[in-house]
């Protein structure tokens, strides 16, 4: 089964997703380490530690998904065999942590970074004797991003390939043109009359060849300034805003 996000509702969705995925402490009872994996020919093994601080035992079902992007559906997720995760279910009670030891089962590929997640789905407990009471019961779902660096070395690359402008909200239209993919850590906004530098934690994705758009809150009022994007591995990135004509 593929899972896809369309939409500017759905890219609002996965901004919102990925944030939450990526925080070291998901939940108050709920922790995560390493909260992303890199692989490569020569390291193609690793371990995710998951760790229950809540006063309830809780159940997980771990599985790989191939991870890839497109304009039209954003984020897609296939199930997929290049990765064991082992073991597959596990409980943790109360205090305790669980080790998942995560490994490549393919060749990497010789030109462009692969790309999956780790999905941790909560299952739900065993159900009680007497009937429940209806309503809707939330189950937490954790990706960690998995990313296997190409055989011929990587080769970052991002650029702008547009904006647009909806209030407050800034747009900004990008394309990889490198060969691995590349996050946006931090976007920062300067313009004359502010007093100073505006600096916003992000977490934003954009895979090897594809195109993105992140939405960006700008100080009410402003039209003009230098919007900077700091990445991990493309450095920063500046685009002036211009006044509409």
């Amino acid at each position: 089964m593929t899972e896809r996000n369309t939409g500017k509702a759905a890219l609002a969705a996965a901004f919102l997703f990925v944030t939450c995925t990526w925080a070291t402490t998901i939940q108050a009872s709920v922790s995560v380490s390493p909260v992303r994996l890199d692989l490569d020919a020569a390291h193609s093994r690793d371990v995710i530690t998951i760790g229950n601080g809540g006063t309830e035992a809780k159940s997980y079902e771990a599985g790989v998904s191939a991870w890839s992007q497109s304009a039209d559906s954003g984020d897609t997720y296939t199930p997929s065999d290049d990765v064991l995760v082992v073991p597959p279910i596990f409980t943790l009670q109360p205090g305790e942590q669980q080790t998942v030891r995560v490994g490549l089962m393919r060749n990497p590929d010789v030109d462009t970074e692969l790309a999956y997640r780790v999905f941790f789905t909560e299952l739900p407990p065993p159900q009680p004797e007497a009937p429940q009471q209806s309503g809707v019961t939330m189950r937490l779902r954790l990706g960690v991003p998995l990313f296997v660096a190409p055989v011929k070395g990587v080769s970052p690359g991002l650029k702008v390939t547009g904006s647009e402008r909806n209030g407050d909200v800034l747009f900004m239209h990008f394309q990889n043109t490198g060969n691995v993919h590349v996050k946006v850590n931090e976007v920062q906004y300067e313009a004359p009359g502010l007093a100073e530098k505006t600096s916003t934690a992000a977490v934003f994705y954009i895979l090897p060849g594809q195109t993105g758009t992140l939405p960006i809150s700008l100080p009410h009022g402003n039209a003009v300034g230098t919007v900077t994007l700091i990445t991990d591995t493309a450095g920063s990135l500046e685009y002036d805003l211009q006044a509409s004509p």
